[in-house]
């Protein structure tokens, strides 16, 4: 049994594609006493992946050259000599772009089959858990209040609008060009979405947030975020939970910050970060399935088939082409490696 497997060729000046990936496929080794090897059947692309290509310092390190690709997935246990990973349990974790993985419990969180692969990758996961845990503890909204949300149609915007609007708040997306603009609006439900690519954008964001933003939940960072500065209201609370725009250009120390409206409007920025919060993901993922079950949550996801097509979407996701988290199969119903 062969193994493929994506690791890192050369590091881009802009956004990731394949010419910076190299497949590898290597024979599949013996388990040792307490690992078992998992069959990934569906892996998660996310922003930080490209962000790991380049060789700047951020919240987590970049990847090696010859390095395997991390991101989370979702697999089931095909060998074991664990007692604690029994063979035919699906489980979640991040262990990369490849087929197999030989992993120890520690690696990995046994899943139950009460929920998809799909639930697990995304509501279940950072997708969902980002904005309950930056809402719910932080932010702490109100009915009535305005919230803005950045990358709006993204993996992370999706559940942060929908929760929003569960918690009563006038929700304003932006996103970038009208077929992501009208999505936010049509399937995701917010008051409004303004296009941040429009030569109206200042004008349009200003006449959504008439009243002013009370939370702003910044994914983005840049430009955007410094036009949103304009907006607040007082006594505003910025959830700083992504730096998309600076991490995605070919200068990721530069990163713009409007601080004199923060200033005046007396904002407060709080910076955030799920994994601060991991003794909640349990009860966290509880309300959220409940949510699921109930209809009152939904997910929004881009779904594609194939490894070997990993590194070509993900450029794809990285330049903005996809709404949602985006999802690549590596095994069929079967199980067979696609």
């Amino acid at each position: 049994m062969q193994n493929r497997q994506f690791i890192l060729k050369s590091r881009p000046e802009y956004l990731a594609g394949p010419e910076n990936f190299d497949l590898k496929i290597s024979p599949v080794l013996p388990l040792k006493q307490g690992e078992a090897r998992v069959a990934v059947e569906m892996v998660a692309l996310s922003a930080w992946q490209g962000m790991r290509t380049k060789d700047f310092k951020n919240f987590i390190r970049p990847f090696d050259l010859g390095e395997l690709i991390d991101c989370d997935v979702f697999g089931k246990i095909i060998e074991t000599k664990c007692s604690d990973l029994p063979e035919g349990v699906s489980v979640v974790g991040r262990l990369g772009w490849q087929d197999y993985a030989v992993i120890k419990p520690e690696q990995v969180s046994i899943v139950s089959k009460e929920f998809s692969a799909e639930e697990w990758l995304t509501a279940l996961s950072s997708p969902g858990q980002t904005p309950y845990l930056a809402l719910s503890q932080v932010a702490r909204p109100m009915p009535g209040e305005t919230l803005v949300v950045s990358s709006a149609a993204g993996a992370i915007g999706v559940y942060t609008v929908q929760l929003g609007l569960l918690s009563g708040m006038r929700v304003i997306g932006i996103a970038g060009g009208s077929r992501k603009t009208e999505f936010v609006t049509t399937k995701l439900g917010a008051h409004a979405c303004v296009d941040y690519k429009s030569k109206s954008f200042k004008a349009d964001l200003a006449n959504a947030c008439h009243d002013g933003a009370n939370i702003y939940f910044d994914l983005v960072g840049g430009e955007t975020a410094d036009a949103v500065s304009e907006n607040l209201a007082k006594n505003a609370k910025i959830l700083m939970v992504g730096r998309v725009s600076a991490n995605n250009s070919n200068d990721p120390e530069w990163d713009p910050a409007n601080m004199r409206h923060v200033w005046s409007q007396e904002a407060t920025i709080y910076a955030f970060s799920r994994y601060s919060y991991k003794n909640l993901f349990p009860s966290v993922n509880a309300k959220i399935g409940r949510l699921l079950k109930q209809k009152l949550l939904k997910m929004h996801n881009t779904n594609f088939s194939g490894f070997e097509n990993t590194p070509s979407i993900l450029n794809q996701m990285l330049s903005g082409q996809h709404v949602g988290k985006v999802l690549i199969k590596y095994a069929d119903t079967k199980g067979n490696r696609i």
